[in-house]
């Protein structure tokens, strides 16, 4: 009786932990460059708590991992279940991925240095300038090249972009209105040492996986956003960092 007792048990336990997206194996990466770690050392950002709270709802336990851009995007191109944030899904990126969202839209921009005489109202404005300082391989780097762009200068990060920009080794960066906040505040300058100058591209954030990530750990983590969304979880983190934006809606776009 206790042998089948102790089996039952077995069984029961097992089960549990191979239901989709509960024991997880998973690789999950963020953007260095993007977040930074508070005075406690735990990693901060809106995307953080929307992954974080994800992981809680599904079981997942996994460390998220700092890293490069770059290096995020070889092992999301590479291995098998493994999770970057975050990506805007473009149509060129669509099918190379599984996605896990929306969780934001962002606009991207040109800035410059608040003094600076530049103006720019289009892309033709924006192709004559001396120098624009892009992240490379990044939804900006990729969608300026595509407009033929000669004008570029790449970097690993934008952080440094942002500190190529100060000291006046570019004349003008791609970011997006919160990533010059955080870069300008990490860099030791205020948000109002830079201008707004005009935006050329808007597109949904997601989390992205691995095309060889199980279909039923991508269906889980949308799930549990999706009952984020419903329950006011998502706005409420949401509205922490971005309070004057509307939280995004289940993804519409046929791409």
């Amino acid at each position: 009786m206790r042998k089948l007792r102790f089996l039952t048990l077995l069984t029961l336990f097992n089960l549990l932990f191979s239901l989709p997206g509960s024991a997880q194996n998973l690789s999950i990466y963020c953007e260095d460059a993007a977040h930074f770690k508070g005075p406690d050392g735990k990693i901060t950002g809106l995307d953080i708590e929307i992954v974080s709270e994800i992981q809680r709802r599904v079981g997942n336990t996994d460390e998220i991992q700092l890293v490069p851009w770059t290096r995020g995007m070889k092992f999301l191109d590479a291995e098998p279940n493994t999770i970057l944030f975050s990506m805007a899904r473009t149509k060129e990126r669509n099918d190379l991925y599984q996605w896990i969202g929306p969780i934001s839209e962002t606009s991207y921009g040109f800035y410059t240095k608040a003094d600076s005489p530049i103006v720019i109202k289009n892309l033709d404005d924006a192709r004559k300038v001396t120098s624009i300082g892009v992240y490379r391989n990044d939804v900006r780097d990729q969608f300026l090249t595509k407009e033929g762009f000669t004008n570029l200068e790449r970097a690993n990060d934008n952080f440094s972009n942002l500190k190529k920009l100060m000291a006046g080794r570019v004349a003008v960066i791609a970011g997006t209105s919160v990533g010059i906040a955080v870069e300008a505040q990490r860099a030791g300058f205020s948000v109002k040492d830079v201008k707004f100058l005009y935006a050329f591209a808007r597109y949904p954030i997601y989390i992205a996986a691995s095309k060889k990530t199980s279909a039923d750990i991508v269906a889980s983590w949308n799930a549990a956003l999706d009952t984020m969304r419903k329950d006011g979880t998502l706005k409420a983190i949401f509205k922490r960092y971005l309070p004057d934006e509307d939280v995004p809606g289940p993804e519409l776009t046929i791409y």
